[in-house]
């Protein structure tokens, strides 16, 4: 599918993940970010004062992983994670082809793993009651970005591998940064 410019055209459900899932993910993302700078800062500001705020620092941990976890969805969306290009360049085209098969089905394998793992230490949690010592959050809420964000992984894999021709061009090519 081309545009009148003659550029490929993500398709309908790409499209629709792009406005309405990733964009959520990237409001998640910048909601986090920002609470760490203000957890932080509260942090440093505090001690500068002579007391303390132990809450900030088990907040911006928090913060963090769910950074982290979401942050990983997205870079597998935008393919911005390390690829191995070395062997790829010197294998035939077909091989090549078959490669971008083997990512996405071992991408879809881990994730799946991970998420059903995570899935798991997240209903352990809610039903054991588990608490964080400061906030006294919920731990499931902690958790829960890992099971999250393994379905993003997932989603977004599928969507470079099979349906985003810009992005699935991108994947086979190797990397314009080596040499």
């Amino acid at each position: 599918m081309f545009d009148g410019a003659g550029e490929p055209t993500r398709g309908k459900a790409s499209a629709m993940l792009d406005r309405v899932v990733w964009r959520l993910v990237d409001g998640i993302l910048l909601v986090c970010v920002l609470g760490m700078l203000i957890a932080v800062t509260v942090q440093v500001l505090a001690r500068l004062w002579g007391f303390s705020a132990p809450w900030t620092e088990e907040l911006s941990r928090f913060l963090f992983i769910w950074t982290a976890f979401f942050g990983m969805s997205v870079g597998f969306r935008y393919v911005q994670h390390p690829r191995i290009m070395l062997l790829l360049d010197v294998l035939p085209p077909w091989c090549r082809a078959l490669s971008l098969h083997l990512y996405a089905l071992a991408g879809i394998g881990f994730f799946a793993l991970v998420g059903w793992y995570a899935a798991l230490l997240v209903h352990r949690q809610f039903t054991v009651g588990e608490t964080s010592p400061v906030l006294g959050l919920g731990m499931f809420i902690v958790t829960l970005p890992s099971a999250l964000a393994s379905v993003l992984a997932i989603i977004a894999l599928v969507q470079t591998v099979y349906f985003d021709p810009t992005t699935r061009a991108r994947l086979q090519q190797p990397d314009e940064a080596a040499p």
